[in-house]
């Protein structure tokens, strides 16, 4: 009974010995196949080279995630900025102060004229959309401008060239404003 245990163990070691050299030999074999076909040489470098590029990609993965960390920051603190005007702006426009625009520079004696000018553009279903992309919404109401010019049709004109007709703006008044030097007001 020992000698069949004997045996039996003798010939589990003799079998496993046995594969283990035909899984060398195998391995052994690849390996050559793989170097004649690609070179030994060429194996390696690839492999150095591969290992080269890995720790460049890796170098480069982190510098983009510090960027991206950075123009997120960038990009939190330009809407904050843009929140913060857009509040200027609701609440100026809430204020009850009108904002006025001036166009040319105060001469004594030339008269000053009150236009309102309006967007037709602006609010207007023309263009299938709630808001136009480049004219603020504030256009949709007549805005106050201040023209100081020789004449009415002088202020026409430099209206005109600040507002285009072609884009929509449109004079809705006109009206000379009435100081001491002028003894009555005109309008269009």
């Amino acid at each position: 009974m020992w000698q069949d245990y004997t045996n039996a163990l003798i010939t589990a070691f003799g079998l496993s010995g046995l594969a283990f050299g035909i899984g060398k030999i195998a391995v052994v074999l690849g390996e050559r196949a793989i170097e004649r076909r690609h070179g030994a040489e060429g194996v390696r470098n690839t492999i150095v080279r591969r290992a080269k590029m890995e720790t460049r990609f890796e170098s480069r993965r982190s510098e983009r995630i510090a960027e991206l960390k950075e123009l997120d920051g960038a990009v939190e603190d330009v809407l904050r900025r843009r929140k913060m005007l857009e509040k200027q702006i609701e609440d100026s426009r809430q204020s009850g102060e009108r904002l006025v625009r001036l166009i040319g520079e105060e001469v004594q004696g030339s008269p000053c004229y009150i236009v309102m000018v309006v967007n037709r553009y602006v609010g207007n279903g023309t263009f299938q959309q709630s808001q136009h992309a480049l004219i603020d919404a504030s256009w949709s109401q007549p805005q106050t401008v201040e023209v100081w010019a020789r004449s009415m049709a002088e202020a026409r004109a430099e209206i005109e060239r600040r507002y285009p007709p072609a884009f929509g703006y449109a004079v809705t008044r006109m009206q000379e404003i009435l100081s001491a030097d002028t003894p009555v007001a005109k309008a269009s």
